[in-house]
């Protein structure tokens, strides 16, 4: 048998006080949503029930702590609260990545000398190493004191 027992009002902007048994996982962050005043978007395979008793607790952490109790996470884009399973998150992260890395590997690499004056290549090639995308290289060239660098150009566009 499912019972509800909702009994909630707001101690102040930040502070709520909920009791709810068997309460449908989706209506709860329908709740939290409308606590926030942000609208919420409830991935399909959001599912289960919620058991708590919280007295003027912040909203923010009872819907963390539920959030993790059902292997959930969010991500809030202005007054957008977007809520997936975990597993979604980790699959959106990857495919990000490889399409950042595919793009990168497409774009064409660019090679710059630069001859410099008042520092060792040496030096120099050893700082812009570690700025350099995992397809640049640079070489130091000691004889007329300049680095040689190659790497992707604007490579920052493939990080959005």
């Amino acid at each position: 048998m499912t019972t509800l027992f909702l009994t909630a009002f707001f101690v102040s902007a930040q502070l709520i006080t909920l009791d709810a048994r068997d309460m449908d996982l989706g209506d709860f962050l329908r709740f939290m949503g409308n606590v926030a005043g942000m609208n919420v978007v409830i991935h399909p395979a959001v599912q289960g029930k919620v058991n708590l008793m919280v007295k003027e607790a912040q909203w923010e952490q009872v819907l963390d702590v539920v959030l993790k109790t059902h292997g959930l996470a969010k991500e809030v884009e202005g007054n957008i609260m977007r809520v997936v399973p975990n597993a979604v998150f980790e699959a959106e992260a990857k495919q990000k990545a490889a399409t950042a890395a595919a793009c990168l590997n497409a774009l064409p690499l660019q090679t710059h000398t630069y001859f410099l004056n008042y520092a060792k290549a040496e030096d120099i090639a050893a700082i812009i190493s570690r700025l350099l995308s995992p397809r640049g290289s640079v070489v130091a060239y000691p004889a007329r004191n300049a680095v040689i660098v190659r790497d992707v150009e604007n490579a920052e566009q493939c990080s959005h």
